[in-house]
């Protein structure tokens, strides 16, 4: 008797923080039943995991759709076609589009694209800097508002930047109201500004190196953070601080946790994983990346906020842009386009990690899957395993071995920065909301089928 219309039998499931070894049945588009590998259920179809693992879908919230605006860069097709071969069942994007998201006319466009295109489910963060659209924007449904301290060329647009903290404390007052996250890209503008005229000026090139070493200095994030938590305090803001792979940024936020205050720490795979050699060998596309996984303070204090808690999601910061587009780093990265793909390669990146033991199954889930659904207030509608939870998730061989490409890639830009890199651990199947949207490498979900995550107030 076919009870069922999937069941993942013969695999591990991960539930409540450890894996067990048990079957998975899904029916619609919700798990249905998490059971003991002995019981018999029947199924449409059964799908033996024998040796995998099965984990939450992974809810990113820090991607790039470049639609509108950029769609030589990537659509939320292409974009959704990406995050299922990754393993990424939801994805929120960013405002820096053509037009930026400030109004909810623009806002109400772009999610009518993105329902007709994605695969998968979505979200989005509109900007938070014009203050009387904030309350008519969350009343819309975003599912949150981003800011950017960093001001320049594109992606970060002067438009979506607010660094007086008058009118930073402006908006997260407004912010504050609507109860939706108040996503915040920290950076001291000024400071930057400085240490580039002071390269310069010692005869350093205008190039993606010099740009890279300047742009991750620990005091253009950490005096950032610290001005963030103040205004935070008093402001009330649900504060989500993005890109936090400063060593005393993370201090920073640890102690401010401590004290109560309400903020959230992200980071994203490119600041801890891609070092010099990456840069040395791929150049502009792995800028503003190179230069912390050789700082052995700052890799030690992010492995260690991972396992204390301090960091509370990674975020892809999936960032698209053409080879063409990133190679004019080399003549001046301070006009340039800069950024990368994340979506294809993402989840084998951090089960590498976990195979070498920097970082817990346990603690990878939490911050993949369960809280970012906390952080949007999905939880436990997404973000776990648990019966009547969506059916979002993602089949692993924890033991296949793979040589990352750029060669079949589903980015529209065609290229990855951790082409080369041999992996351990790799996604053989990503289900959203019960259907099958790769399997085996091969992206097989419909557009449309996604869904819009609108903001939950808390």
């Amino acid at each position: 008797m076919e009870n069922f219309d999937f069941c993942f039998r013969g695999g591990k499931v991960h539930v409540s923080g450890a894996l067990i070894d048990g079957d998975l049945c899904v029916q619609g588009e919700k798990i249905a039943l998490v059971a003991k590998r002995e019981m018999a259920h029947g199924a449409r179809r059964v799908i033996d995991v024998s040796g995998k693992w099965l984990l939450p879908g992974i809810i990113d919230l820090h991607a790039h759709s470049r639609d509108p605006g950029y769609t030589q860069k990537e659509d939320f097709f292409t974009i959704s076609q990406a995050a299922a071969a990754g393993g990424v069942t939801t994805w929120v994007d960013m405002p820096n589009v053509e037009p930026p998201t400030t109004t909810v006319e623009l806002f109400q466009e772009k999610r009518s694209r993105a329902e007709k295109l994605s695969l998968v489910d979505f979200g989005h963060f509109a900007s938070g800097v014009n203050l009387e659209e904030i309350p008519k924007l969350a009343g819309a449904g975003v599912t949150g508002f981003k800011i950017f301290q960093v001001s320049g060329a594109y992606p970060h647009d002067p438009r979506l930047a607010l660094n007086d903290e008058g009118k930073l404390l402006q908006s997260f007052r407004a912010i504050s109201k609507t109860g939706l996250p108040c996503v915040v890209h920290p950076f001291n503008q000024s400071l930057f500004d400085f240490f580039s005229e002071e390269a310069f000026a010692q005869g350093k090139p205008k190039n993606h190196v010099t740009f890279a070493e300047i742009y991750t200095r620990e005091v253009v994030w950490e005096s950032a953070v610290a001005s963030l938590l103040m205004l935070q305090r008093e402001s009330g803001a649900r504060l989500h601080v993005v890109h936090t792979h400063a060593a005393r940024s993370l201090r920073l936020l640890r102690q401010a946790k401590s004290r109560g205050q309400s903020v959230t720490v992200e980071i994203d795979p490119k600041y801890f994983h891609l070092g010099r050699s990456d840069l040395e060998e791929k150049g502009p596309k792995i800028c503003p990346a190179g230069f912390i996984p050789e700082d052995k303070e700052r890799m030690e204090e992010i492995w260690r906020s991972f396992r204390d808690g301090t960091i509370d999601n990674i975020g892809s910061d999936h960032a698209p842009h053409t080879s063409q587009e990133v190679e004019r780093q080399r003549a001046d990265a301070w006009t340039a386009a800069m950024g990368n793909p994340q979506y294809d390669h993402y989840l084998s990146v951090f089960m590498n990690d976990v195979h070498d033991g920097k970082i817990s199954l346990a603690d990878l889930v939490r911050c993949l899957s369960e809280n970012p659904a906390r952080i949007l207030g999905i939880y436990p509608r997404k973000g776990t395993l648990l019966p009547g939870a969506d059916a979002d998730l993602v089949v692993v061989d924890p033991e296949r071995e793979r040589t990352l490409s750029d060669q079949g890639v589903y980015t529209k830009v065609g290229w990855s920065p951790y082409a080369g890199w041999k992996v351990k651990g790799v996604p053989v199947l990503t289900m959203a909301r019960g259907r099958i949207v790769a399997e085996e490498g091969m992206v097989v979900g419909e557009p449309g089928f996604g869904k819009f995550i609108g903001g939950v107030p808390q």
